[in-house]
């Protein structure tokens, strides 16, 4: 019979991994059947999530598809049970919004669903379809039909204050509609013809919009309505060029420019400097075209600086007055004449027109 060892003995639990080294075999048998593996089994869970936070988190991707959650997000945190440091950090500055807001009396998480209802009902009315809000709210489409439409016929009461933050937060501008949703085209349509009232040829305009020329021409005669992205390129190009006239290169571009401006004071079109708001402004009326009132004091800087202006790039009235203004500055007809690109017989008319 083998005698039993004497010395250091170490057990090992197969279970939860418990492992202990005794200084003899009776203390073995005594005290290693005492321990706990559920407890080893929990503080081994304990070390790993420290471990895992040390080293940067364990990170989890969302698996939903067709509208994922992003990393440093609550909904991360929360939905997908991601501990990376970015939806940590989300989590504990949500945290803090809300111990601060319960402290204060502020807590609200839910908000009335009829305010966020009427929002999309007048974003419904504006031409914005269910599928266009919820991309723009980054809001599911079955969520914001839950909202509007209710379930099972029960509307209902209240939606969560971030969801309701960022569907009120959408605005039926340009820019968030539909490319070809058609809208109202006043704006356009005035915009345009303010550009050819400053000197911009319909053509180039077109150009610079790559639009057809012919189609363009109806949009800026006619335009009732417009596409979405017909009227936020014209608001772009209008934006950049609503202070600036155009500088002839030929000949040719300067009979084009004279020619744009013949047909702005033949249709009696305003330039911009005349609208208050260009969108929502009723029709003014328009005053004569030699009417002081009319005159656009931008180009009228621009030919007193010698800044290139030609006097047939600027309308009847503008021309009288620049030439009027030269004059009393002293300068000869010859001076005015060099300065404007023009003759001096056209100079000398414009004196007696303005003198009279």
């Amino acid at each position: 019979m083998a005698a039993a060892p004497t010395g250091p003995i170490t057990r090992s639990c197969p279970t939860c991994g418990f492992t202990r080294t005794y200084r003899s075999q009776g203390f073995a048998n005594k005290y290693f059947v005492r321990h706990s593996c559920e407890t080893q089994l929990r503080l081994a869970a304990i070390a790993k999530a420290r471990a895992e936070r040390e080293a940067g988190g364990r990170r989890r991707d969302c698996q939903h598809a067709g509208h994922p959650h992003e990393h440093g997000t609550l909904l991360a945190y929360q939905k997908d049970e991601c501990r990376c440091l970015e939806c940590r950090a989300a989590n504990a500055a949500a945290t803090r919004v809300r111990n601060r807001d319960l402290t204060y009396g502020r807590w609200s998480p839910l908000v009335d669903a009829d305010l966020v209802r009427a929002h999309l009902e007048r974003l419904r009315d504006t031409g914005l379809g269910v599928p266009r809000i919820a991309f723009l709210a980054d809001v599911s489409e079955r969520w914001l039909r839950r909202i509007m439409n209710g379930d099972n016929g029960q509307l209902q009461a209240h939606v969560r204050a971030d969801t309701a933050r960022r569907i009120l937060a959408v605005d039926a501008e340009h820019d968030n509609l539909a490319p070809n949703r058609k809208i109202d085209g006043t704006g356009t349509r005035r915009r345009l013809q303010a550009l050819v009232a400053l000197g911009w040829p319909p053509a180039w305009i077109a150009d610079r919009l790559g639009r057809d020329r012919g189609n363009f021409r109806m949009t800026l005669l006619a335009g009732d309505e417009v596409t979405a992205r017909t009227a936020s390129d014209v608001a772009t190009l209008y934006d950049e060029l609503w202070n600036t006239r155009p500088e002839p290169q030929t000949p040719r571009g300067e009979r084009a420019i004279a020619d744009a401006l013949a047909m702005a004071t033949q249709r009696q079109w305003l330039t911009p400097l005349a609208w208050d708001d260009i969108d929502t402004d009723p029709e003014p009326p328009t005053p004569p075209s030699n009417a002081l009132d009319d005159i656009d004091e931008i180009a009228i800087e621009l030919a007193l600086s010698g800044r290139s202006i030609r006097l047939s790039q600027l309308p009847p009235a503008e021309q009288d007055e620049v030439v009027r203004r030269l004059t009393e500055n002293g300068k000869s007809v010859r001076d005015i004449a060099e300065q404007l690109a023009t003759s001096t017989r056209t100079v000398s008319r414009r004196r007696r027109i303005s003198a009279a």
